[in-house]
């Protein structure tokens, strides 16, 4: 039952590189990393997100060369003509670390922007354990016992994400920081109690002065578990959202052009889905803090509601090009979200050079990747796997879209073609 293992300290920054090394090890695969020759392009239009989630709209496109087996295609600039295929950037992200007078780990908020209009935020609770191959730690004695990096590193681990940006933000720094947005109403799901047992915040609609901010979000009642806590953080960021969203840029005065406050600016105009990483307790420290764990499924389907498109770490997610191969699928984009869910980095998306692809294909240059391909197959639910002997390949996998797709998911209504655009099928 006991999970927290601990290392055995060692001076300066030793413990730090020691699981700064697990953590990698955990990560990298053992073939090497594709090329990243393909990044380069020129922004397009933006391409409507249709399957998982509604109203995403697809971003960041641009036009790319197509390069097979060394030999250069023309460049195609129409979305809708065959041999188009554009590079996905990742759903932007931004980790919020809030740790307490005396620097110890509190809370854990993820930050996410799908697309405009939309956007995602997720809690997890500081006691969730990551497995390592010496033992399981939790996130919070990763971070208490070796800092931000081995806490970032080890948080990425478990959800297989890089995040876009990271801030750590003191318990001193919050009322300074929500204070031009002050008094921030808040919908409390629970009563807050103090030490004594006596209610500091009741339960309900309260308004929250910027001194109160950090005792509101760090305070628990001595039977309330943190996951209830987590709920009642993510009240505290639904009102302090609507707040900025009210007032306009006088609520803030943090930069809003990168970091925590375009977050907070972009997600303030957005329809945001709240989410907690889907734990369960399962012990506690010597502390007495509670302890979490969940299933791999189960956390990869939750961060895949509010990161339609993640960037994993090097080497951990199967880099995928999605093509549609009937002219019926908007460039394989539903698609795409199905293989992100199921564990793909999803590099590029687009048509194939012809329509009328009968049968998906999921195509591997690598024997290291069959079972991954195999993986992909099973969760889109339809297509074969093919062995090419290409060895130029930019990405670990092409998947072209077939009728057996189509015949599933249903075809994009968006992506009506004429005649012509389909190639004369």
């Amino acid at each position: 039952m006991t999970t927290e293992t601990p290392i055995p300290p060692t001076p300066g920054d030793a413990g730090l590189d020691e699981l700064s090394a697990l953590v990698a090890d955990q990560q990298v695969r053992t073939k090497p990393r594709r090329s990243l020759w393909w990044r380069a392009g020129y922004p397009v239009a933006l391409v409507l997100l249709v399957l998982a989630i509604p109203a995403l709209v697809f971003a960041g496109l641009r036009i790319i060369l197509d390069s097979t087996d060394g030999q250069l295609v023309r460049r195609v600039t129409d979305p809708a003509a065959p041999g188009y295929e554009a590079v996905l950037e990742p759903t932007p992200t931004n980790l919020v670390v809030a740790v307490d007078p005396s620097g110890k780990l509190d809370s854990i908020t993820i930050m996410s922007q799908s697309s405009d209009g939309v956007g995602g935020m997720m809690n997890v609770p500081a006691g969730t354990i990551v497995s390592l191959s010496t033992g399981e730690l939790s996130l919070r004695y990763i971070y208490d016992t070796f800092g931000i990096d081995a806490f970032t590193s080890s948080l990425g681990s478990l959800l297989d994400l890089t995040f876009g940006a990271t801030q750590v933000i003191p318990a001193a720094d919050w009322a300074s920081l929500t204070a031009p947005a002050a008094p921030i109403t808040v919908n409390s799901p629970d009563p807050v109690t103090g030490p004594t047992g006596a209610v500091v915040f009741p339960k309900g609609s309260i308004e929250l002065q910027a001194a109160q901010v950090w005792p509101y979000l760090s305070g628990r009642g001595a039977r309330e578990s943190d996951l209830a806590r987590m709920v009642r953080i993510q009240a505290f960021w639904k009102g302090w959202l609507a707040e900025i969203a009210t007032r306009g840029p006088s609520a803030l005065t943090i930069p809003t052009d990168a970091g925590l406050g375009q977050f907070l600016s972009v997600l303030s105009a957005d329809q945001v889905q709240y989410e907690t990483l889907p734990v369960s307790v399962t012990t506690t420290d010597g502390a007495g803090n509670e302890q979490f764990r969940g299933t791999p499924e189960a956390m990869a389907a939750a961060v895949a509601s509010i990161i339609p498109f993640p960037e994993g770490a090097p080497g951990a997610r199967p880099r995928l090009r999605v093509l549609d191969g009937t002219g019926q699928l908007h460039n394989g984009v539903s698609a795409a979200i199905v293989l992100a869910a199921a564990g793909a980095q999803i590099d590029v998306v687009g048509n194939a050079r012809s329509f009328g692809q009968a049968t998906t294909q999921f195509v591997y240059y690598d024997d290291a990747t069959a079972a991954e391909a195999q993986k992909l197959r099973d969760a889109l639910g339809v297509g074969e796997i093919v062995r090419s002997e290409q060895t130029n390949s930019a990405t670990d996998m092409t998947v072209v879209l077939g009728e057996d797709y189509v015949a599933v998911a249903g075809a994009d209504p968006s992506s009506a073609a004429s005649p012509s655009t389909l190639g004369g099928q």
